[in-house]
């Protein structure tokens, strides 16, 4: 009993560890002219997806550094690149500090110009999932996806970030054109 519970868990543990080096690690950086981005992201299931972020602007005329954190669900479907999920983000900004969970994600199509794909994504953080200064925000965009290689796109687009913070009008801390690239591995 013993030498078979032994078995089993070594062969868990090697089909576990095999199974790690096949799930693909994602780097991307992007940029415009009043700021840029980092992110990097981690499949940690087979359609699930763990990821971290920078991004910092100075486009509404103060600095403002944001920082998340997301788990993102990819189901494999036939005719477009899908994910939902949440994201909690912090903003460090000159209108005020604090941080929330918010919902969203990503849909791209295919085009007929082989290797490109359109689309676009969405975040949205209610009040109540907020906490700091931070009463909701918005963060919405559109791309278009060139591939490169099997793994490594680049993409330029349209991106719109809005925050209300408490006693505060509503900001936009970033608006305007992107452009990028995003390395697999």
């Amino acid at each position: 009993m013993l030498k078979q519970s032994a078995v089993l868990l070594a062969s868990t543990t090697a089909l576990f560890a095999f199974s790690q080096s096949a799930m693909a690690l994602s780097v991307s950086a992007n940029a415009h002219q009043d700021g840029y981005g980092v992110q990097a992201s981690q499949s940690i299931l087979p359609t699930v997806r763990a990821g971290a972020g920078y991004f910092t602007s100075d486009d509404s005329g103060h600095h403002a550094d944001i920082y998340s954190g997301s788990l993102m669900f990819s189901p494999p479907l036939p005719i477009a690149d899908v994910e939902v999920g949440a994201r909690y983000q912090y903003q460090d900004t000159y209108y005020g500090d604090g941080g929330g969970v918010g919902i969203g994600g990503s849909v791209f199509v295919p085009t007929p110009v082989p290797l490109l794909r359109v689309g676009g994504y969405g975040f949205y953080t209610p009040e109540g999932l907020t906490h700091g200064n931070l009463k909701e925000s918005y963060d919405y965009g559109a791309e278009a996806r060139i591939k490169l290689t099997s793994q490594t796109y680049a993409f330029g687009g349209y991106r719109y970030y809005r925050t209300q913070f408490d006693h505060q009008s509503t900001r936009t801390l970033d608006r305007g054109t992107v452009f990028g690239i995003s390395v697999g591995f």
